[in-house]
């Protein structure tokens, strides 16, 4: 299971290359509507920006620094605290399924190239890594490159992936695979790690968060 600490750690800033590709966020001025240190549309939080019946939940959201600031993958579903907390139980429930922890890593990372979602795809591409996900493997979900000759688990999860995010409606062949190699509850607790991060990936997209700069930026690297 993923710990408190883990889930936190994505909002740490990490210098990461992906195989000798290194993608960095342009030097380029932000957009006006971006606040210059959230680089997203909203600035972030403080515990000050808490009231009194919420404080309880500030002290256990993950990504709080030391300065009283929420960053991290919860940072802007902390404008509605309960609705973080909530995401935040989600997650600890979702990544404490049945997934072994290298195809839950793998699903990790596909719910984020199917958002766009940079802050935990450098957060998670270490583990990912130590877990043993190939870096090949990883580079075909980041370009969304072809499955032809992947290992058959790692094709199964990608393609159950891009097939529920970008095509919403998974083909009978794509579910018997992954319930097959994976189980049922396997392939349940597939589509709440997928989702868990997708939402927190929804989030980023609506304010518009780009990575900082010289971190992996997926934004630049569209699926389509």
């Amino acid at each position: 299971m993923m710990s408190h600490r883990s889930f936190r750690g994505a909002a740490a800033l990490l210098l990461l290359a992906s195989g000798g590709f290194v993608a960095a966020q342009s030097a380029a001025k932000l957009p006006a509507d971006l606040d210059p240190d959230s680089r997203a549309r909203l600035p972030y939080l403080q515990q000050k920006d808490f009231d009194a019946a919420n404080q309880k939940i500030y002290e256990v959201l993950p990504g709080r620094g030391k300065d009283g600031v929420v960053r991290g993958p919860l940072a802007f579903a902390a404008y509605n605290p309960a609705a973080a907390k909530a995401l935040f139980d989600l997650h600890n429930a979702a990544v404490a399924g049945s997934l072994d922890p290298k195809y839950r890593e793998l699903s990790i990372m596909v719910a984020c190239r199917e958002t766009n979602y940079s802050l935990e795809w450098n957060g998670h591409l270490a583990t990912a890594l130590k877990v043993g996900n190939d870096q090949k493997v990883l580079d075909v979900v980041r370009t969304s490159g072809p499955l032809t000759g992947l290992d058959e688990k790692d094709a199964a999860v990608i393609r159950f992936g891009r097939q529920m995010f970008r095509d919403k409606k998974m083909e009978p062949a794509t579910f018997a695979k992954v319930a097959e190699l994976f189980g049922k509850k396997g392939a349940m607790d597939m589509v709440a790690v997928m989702n868990t991060y997708a939402v927190s990936g929804f989030f980023a997209i609506a304010v518009d968060e780009r990575a900082p700069e010289g971190r992996l930026d997926l934004l630049s690297s569209p699926i389509h």
